[in-house]
């Protein structure tokens, strides 16, 4: 963290805690306006840790949610006097005490009645050149997980651009090299994705995160629709890297409350052409011990790969499928992209 800057203030900021800069949310939904997203930018700047301090009942969106916790910020809920971490479970009379607790929160259940969603998470490059068009993981996943299409975008909420691809890829070449984050929705409700765009070594790299609602299906069957998705990804975009889809039971509105959330469970992978040519993996083997498959571009296939394949865990399989790779060398070839955010 950089040195804190004294005398720090914000029109949303209502008072600093130590080093942390506390906004109090008195709205019952908490969004990523273009105010709140100056606030976590102003922070974090002034090497403060930006602290949301929201209702009992509040909900935060996704995406407000997804830009706090990568501002390094937290979420407390203030209940009478007190106030309480989602995240640890720790229930204390101050924002030092709360955030400075040790004790995890074990996964959680939710209620059976909340819905599946996927989160999904891609990375993709492609050339820094005149025909590249971006957004081709959002088109993809969008179409093959919910059968909706981006409808909006923007820097913020609520995103008034109409979406428009053109539109997109000009507007996050204006500001290269980055990175320049925007949001992008369906008009539906059931997606909202933020993603990442900036020049790297090797061309343009978009990193899209998401959340999308799942439809009403057990898990080995969503399992093998975020196989079809990923497979179908291989053969959408230019020049996949890296591609995960897991899943969370949660609200149907696609945002979050002030219960600690469920654990997440991997559902599939995807290693783009790139990595699998760097990586060099042992196909054989992971076909045989993972089930994995090839997909997209005969010349420059991809690996996908689905973690309910076998008899273990969704989450073991993973970190097996992720060894069975070479944890170090995928974490040097995000590092030689430019790394992902």
């Amino acid at each position: 963290m950089s040195e804190v800057l004294v005398g720090f203030t914000h029109p949303l900021v209502d008072h600093i805690d130590g080093v942390h800069a506390c906004i109090e949310a008195r709205v019952d939904r908490v969004v990523l306006t273009e105010a709140m997203a100056d606030a976590l930018m102003a922070t974090t700047g002034a090497g403060l840790i930006p602290v949301v301090i929201t209702r009992p009942h509040a909900i935060m969106s996704y995406l407000a949610r997804y830009h706090l916790t990568i501002a390094g910020g937290r979420w407390l809920v203030r209940d009478g006097a007190h106030l309480r971490d989602p995240l640890t479970g720790v229930v204390a009379d101050s924002v030092e005490r709360a955030l400075s607790g040790e004790q995890v929160v074990g996964p959680t259940q939710r209620d059976v009645a909340d819905p599946m969603r996927f989160l999904v998470a891609v990375s993709t490059q492609s050339p820094a050149d005149d025909d590249t068009l971006l957004g081709d993981a959002i088109l993809s996943l969008t179409r093959r997980l919910t059968g909706t299409a981006p409808a909006c975008w923007g820097a913020h909420e609520p995103m008034t651009l109409a979406w428009d691809r053109v539109a997109y890829t000009e507007a996050s070449k204006a500001w290269m090299p980055g990175p320049v984050r925007w949001m992008v929705a369906d008009a539906t409700g059931t997606a909202r994705f933020t993603t990442t765009v900036r020049r790297t070594k090797g061309g343009v790299e978009e990193t899209t995160t998401g959340i999308l609602l799942a439809p009403t299906a057990s898990g080995a069957d969503l399992t093998t629709l975020a196989v079809d998705a990923l497979t179908g990804l291989a053969a959408d975009a230019a020049a996949p890297l890296f591609a995960t889809v897991s899943m969370q039971r949660g609200r149907a509105d696609l945002a979050f409350d002030g219960q600690p959330v469920s654990a997440a469970v991997p559902l599939a992978a995807l290693v783009g052409p790139r990595a699998t040519r760097a990586l060099a993996p042992d196909l054989d083997l992971l076909a045989r011990e993972f089930g994995a498959v090839t997909a997209g571009r005969a010349r420059t296939p991809s690996i996908v790969v689905g973690f309910g394949a076998t008899i273990a865990s969704p989450v073991s399989t993973a970190v097996r499928f992720t060894q069975a790779l070479g944890t170090e060398q995928i974490a040097k070839l995000l590092s030689r992209s430019g790394g992902a955010s």
